[in-house]
């Protein structure tokens, strides 16, 4: 087991109790203060009270010798003494050789800092939610997220209703009133929850707050012969925010359309892993399902008429995503894989039987794309838009004569018309006041010859990324071979150990690498089979992009990754057993489905 731990000295019961740290240096003992007395006299203050912080801080200077859970570091630490700045507030946390095993906190993505120790604590009958917060809007939020979450951590009928003693509520603390949500959002949060008392939740923001919710959800046990709400190893002590700001999912509904009830579902899905964002295929060569108000003709291209959405559908879709903290970021993919287009507006294609890439000689191409893009601002308020480019088979270019004689006018060769046809549609998108996404193809062939703001997102080969960022540009990792959901051979071990940051060393090109996204595309995957499709592979990839780098061990992770199948089976996402040799298979036998 790839961890560091801290340990608990509890001198009232005789015992010692593990306590792990994500990213120590040094290993330390935690004496509480509420039973033993110690002593430790003053080097300085660190300038926080975050314990994650504050051993950072002490590994970093070799005069410090422990901490006080208050934010002072210490140089001399004795235990056992009378110090009444311990007497009854906080804990003294002192270095020591000594690293006993211990298990990490049962929660996926893993905690980027956490200390716990071994007091079961038990939810009071009475457990309820305090809210210090800026405005009645964030207030509003935290209250429905709040409830959701008590719902789902109450899983069972009946109990004791006269549970006095334990957990009697948590208080929630957000700071900002801001209410936004984009690629710069703070998710950070701290979590503490004592053995008895009153839980605290600390964030920046209702999305980082939300994320500590739900890692609290995690943690909370049904205990049958009680039939009391438990937490085991309190107390806990959690400092979390994630490694990557771009921490997505595509779904395709072009290929197969999803209801709007399983594109709810799934966007809850995604919020259980902590994941933040749904990028929508929403187009392809197969079908138009969106209904456009400036483009009326264009939803010819769907399936049928029951198989549409509608630009209320999609302002619901978006607004019930920020609920659970996901940006949605549209994507019609251009010029190729475009012939949905051509049922509505033959005239942008380059002829009826040759459909595909769109017809880059006429006007109403772009005139088309322009209105889209017009229409979309107001339906999608994210700030990126993702614009396709990539598998442009430009035979129909050739082989139409008025697009060859169009191109032979300027001098263009097919890929001088691929490129030019990129340029196009992204100073369109610039105009509107929107940053392209391009899939990795459009680097490929034209390199460090686009905007800087240009981002490209790699699918191809892994190798792309570092060649990518080494130009100055910004990049999102789906690479085919092991984050495509839709190959079902792939395992959750592959899924685990891929890392955006492979083959890129240099820290500046690092921060260009904005994250990472699962691709589940849709050619043999509907509203029948998508959730066991999709989970529980896609929650290691998502642990890859929210825990530290040093998180890689499979071993660790795999008793966790097998209570998250079964948390969101509970949670009714029918996500496929861990023991099976392919994605979406059943379950090889009967037994409990910690053991599938």
């Amino acid at each position: 087991m790839n961890l560091r731990v801290l340990l608990v000295v509890a001198f009232a019961f005789g015992k010692i109790e593990a306590v792990p740290s994500q990213r120590s240096g040094n290993h330390y003992v935690r004496v509480e203060a509420v039973d033993a007395t110690c002593k430790g006299s003053d080097l300085h203050h660190g300038g926080t009270s975050q314990v994650g912080k504050l051993k950072t801080l002490c590994d970093a200077d070799d005069a410090c010798l422990g901490f006080h859970s208050r934010g002072m570091l210490k140089k001399v630490v004795s235990v056992g003494c009378q110090d009444n700045d311990l007497s009854t507030d906080g804990a003294l946390f002192i270095k020591t050789d000594k690293e006993p095993e211990a298990s990490p906190l049962p929660v996926v993505p893993l905690p980027k800092d956490f200390t716990y120790g071994f007091r079961a604590a038990h939810l009071t009958s009475e457990f309820a939610f305090l809210y210090k917060v800026p405005s009645d809007a964030v207030k509003d939020f935290m209250e429905a997220a709040s409830r959701e979450y008590f719902e789902l951590i109450i899983t069972h009928h009946g109990g004791p209703t006269n549970v006095t003693t334990g957990l009697a509520g948590m208080e929630i603390i957000v700071v900002s009133s801001d209410m936004s949500l984009g690629m710069s959002t703070d998710e950070s949060y701290q979590l503490s929850i004592p053995s008895s008392g009153m839980a605290t939740l600390t964030a920046n923001t209702v999305y980082g707050a939300r994320h500590a919710l739900e890692t609290f959800s995690q943690l909370v046990r049904f205990d049958l012969e009680s039939h009391m709400y438990e937490i085991a190893n309190t107390p806990i002590d959690v400092s979390d925010e994630p490694r990557f700001a771009h921490r997505g999912m595509l779904l395709d509904t072009s290929r197969h359309y999803h209801s709007l009830p399983i594109i709810k579902r799934w966007i809850r899905s995604l919020s259980h892993a902590k994941l933040n964002v749904f990028h929508w295929h929403i187009v392809d060569n197969q079908a138009f399902p969106l209904q456009m108000r400036s483009l009326p003709n264009i939803v010819k291209g769907a399936y049928t008429p029951e198989e549409t959405y509608t630009p209320e559908d999609v302002a619901d879709v978006v607004a019930y995503a920020k609920r659970y903290g996901i940006r949605v970021i549209p994507e019609f993919d251009t010029p190729g894989h475009a012939s949905a287009w051509c049922a509505g507006y033959p005239e942008i294609c380059p002829s009826s039987t040759c459909t595909q890439p769109l017809n880059p000689a006429t006007n109403a191409t772009f005139g088309v794309i322009s209105t889209l893009m017009d229409e979309c601002k107001g339906l999608f308020p994210d700030s990126y838009f993702h614009l396709g480019g990539d598998e442009v088979n430009t035979a129909c270019w050739s082989s139409t004569t008025s697009i060859r004689e169009w191109m032979g006018e300027r001098n263009f060769s097919v890929d001088d018309t691929y490129k030019y046809f990129v340029a196009v549609t992204h100073a369109l998108a610039r105009s509107k006041g929107r940053k392209s996404i391009h899939w990795e193809e459009v680097f490929n062939h034209f390199g460090g010859e686009l905007d800087k703001d240009t981002i490209f997102q790699v699918w191809l080969t892994h190798a792309t990324a570092a060649k990518i960022v080494a130009s100055g540009y910004q990049c999102i990792l789906s690479n085919q071979d092991v984050w495509y959901l839709d190959h079902l051979k792939i395992t959750w071990q592959q899924f685990y150990t891929n890392d955006p940051y492979m083959g890129i060393t240099d820290p500046k090109q690092q921060k260009l690498v904005l994250g990472g996204e699962t691709c589940m595309w849709g050619e043999t995957v509907d509203d029948s089979d998508l959730f066991n499709t999709v989970w529980p592979r896609a929650a290691a990839a998502a642990e890859r992009l929210w825990s530290e780098a040093s998180v890689v061990d499979t071993a660790a992770f795999e008793p966790r990754l097998a209570a998250f199948r079964c948390l969101l089976t509970r949670r009714g996402i029918g996500a496929a057993p861990l023991n099976v040799t392919e994605g979406r298979m059943p379950p090889p036998h009967p037994g409990s489905c910690f053991k599938q």
